[in-house]
């Protein structure tokens, strides 16, 4: 009865790598979806809209799908590393749509690419003042912060998460809001 498990159990672990084996063969000769950030097109930030208690600020980043197949985005966000323990004059918030197709909510709606194509994902900062600051006083004495565009990627692929790392600078904020920033004590032209 042992050898005769021990035989059964080899098989099935043969036929296991046999059939893995297989289906990595088989996507190497179809190949897979291969979702690309273009990092280096993105567009400038720039004034979206602007009222006196909010600014929103927007840019575009183009992901090509450089593989064989269809690929998906599930999901994106745009998470701001900005935590009241480093600024809690202002509060940021990030949001990624698909360029053009605008939504009232923070959903993603997933965003299927073509294989040899591009879309492109729209990002939005909105800043408001908090902490009693203004809109304008919040600016001006606003600091760099890190930006995380997260995006949960899928095709012939298992579901996977890759990340675009940005910096914003408080200078370019600034002189997109046309104020000028504070550094201690001392006001710099943004």
């Amino acid at each position: 009865m042992g050898s005769e498990f021990s035989w059964w159990l080899h098989l099935l672990i043969a036929v296991v790598f046999i059939v893995y084996v297989g289906v990595k063969l088989l996507f190497a000769y179809l190949g897979t979806e291969v979702i690309v950030p273009k990092t280096e097109e993105m567009t400038p930030f720039s004034v979206v809209e602007r009222t006196p208690e909010r600014l929103v600020i927007g840019a575009t980043i183009p992901f090509a799908n450089e593989g064989k197949q269809c690929g998906t985005i599930m999901d994106a966000i745009l998470r701001v590393q900005l935590p009241y323990e480093q600024y809690d004059g202002a509060l940021v918030r990030g949001k990624v749509e698909l360029n053009g197709v605008p939504r009232e909510d923070d959903y993603f709606e997933a965003a299927l690419i073509e294989k040899k194509q591009r879309i492109n994902l729209a990002l939005k900062l909105s800043i408001e003042g908090r902490n009693g600051h203004t809109l304008d006083d919040a600016i001006a004495h606003m600091v760099d912060f890190r930006m995380d565009l997260i995006c949960l990627e899928t095709g012939r692929t298992p579901a996977h998460y890759s990340k675009v790392l940005m910096k914003m600078t408080a200078a370019e904020i600034a002189a997109l809001a046309g104020v000028a920033l504070v550094r201690e004590g001392k006001v710099q032209n943004g």
